[in-house]
């Protein structure tokens, strides 16, 4: 019973990590039909925006808001500069726009920061384990958890009881009805990446603080897990995003769990092939909605 508290924590962590990864991208998607590949860009800025300010001396309760407002300010100038041009653009357009910004923020961070990995000193409590009836919990996996869960709840609280969550659900069920109601499509886009890249400078400091060191291209890997979980819970539907990451990441810890220690190189993969699968029997996603805005 232990092990199976164990890795249903564990899956909770790396679900909550992926699910957070997924909302911020899926939330651009549902206004603009854009997927966005230069996010996980914002991710490896937060990772440096915070290498910086730690290696300032900073205390990292400054060092959170800091890099969450940075990110938050750059992911808006992405949305003002690369795409609200392009509102109403062809899709291929705004995915070489996409492709664009991503190489172009990303060899601005080569130049500055160099390609070798920068460590990130994480704080010593966030290193520890909480030991509790025979259970190892890292505390690093308790804010994990506990900032998925806070984030899900105040990203929900503006979906529904603020205005701007009313012009963001508006936009992104029926955008051609939202303009004729005089909801401008430019200001609603940037309240979009505002919020998205707000959950991108969150997401960013949870990842590098566990992978310990961030480059110029740890981009890859958490752009390929929100887009997978997206899909996974349904294009364009939020509650699917989430839907779709903690399945996930419950997917990933089940394949380390039951797989032979000489099958741990091909769970990637394996995971794909399940991923896969369940989008055959329900190709709609597992929310089965494909454009719903909540």
């Amino acid at each position: 019973m232990t092990a199976f508290v164990q890795h249903v924590l564990d899956a909770l962590s790396v679900g909550s990590t992926y699910a957070l990864l997924a909302l911020g991208l899926t939330l651009v998607f549902s206004v603009m039909n854009l997927i966005n590949f230069a996010y996980g860009l914002l991710l490896v800025w937060a990772g440096y925006a915070a290498c910086v300010l730690v290696d300032a001396g900073l205390p990292f309760a400054l060092v959170v808001p800091l890099c969450v407002l940075f990110v938050t300010a750059l992911s808006m100038a992405m949305g003002r500069v690369a795409f609200r041009p392009f509102i109403g653009a062809p899709p291929i357009t705004l995915l070489i726009t996409s492709f664009g910004v991503l190489l172009i923020i990303q060899y601005v961070a080569i130049l500055i920061f160099g390609e070798k990995p920068r460590v990130l000193n994480a704080p010593d409590f966030l290193t520890g384990v909480i030991a509790a009836g025979g259970l190892r919990v890292p505390v690093l996996q308790v804010v994990t958890i506990a900032s998925g869960a806070a984030v899900v709840a105040a990203f929900y609280g503006l979906l529904h009881r603020t205005p701007f969550g009313a012009q963001l659900r508006a936009a992104a069920e029926s955008p051609r009805t939202a303009r004729l109601m005089g909801i401008r499509p430019d200001r609603v886009l940037m309240i979009a990446f505002a919020i998205s890249g707000a959950i991108a400078g969150i997401v960013g400091l949870l990842w590098f603080t566990k992978v310990g060191a961030v480059t110029p291209r740890s981009d890859m890997e958490p752009t390929l897990k929100a887009f997978i979980a997206i899909v996974l819970g349904g294009l364009g539907r939020t509650s699917g995003a989430m839907l779709g990451g903690l399945a996930l990441g419950g997917i990933e810890v089940a394949m380390n769990v039951v797989l032979p220690s000489g099958a741990i190189t091909y769970a990637q993969a394996i995971v794909f092939a399940v991923v896969i699968a369940l989008l055959v029997l329900r190709p709609g996603g597992l929310s089965g909605a494909r454009t719903e805005a909540a």
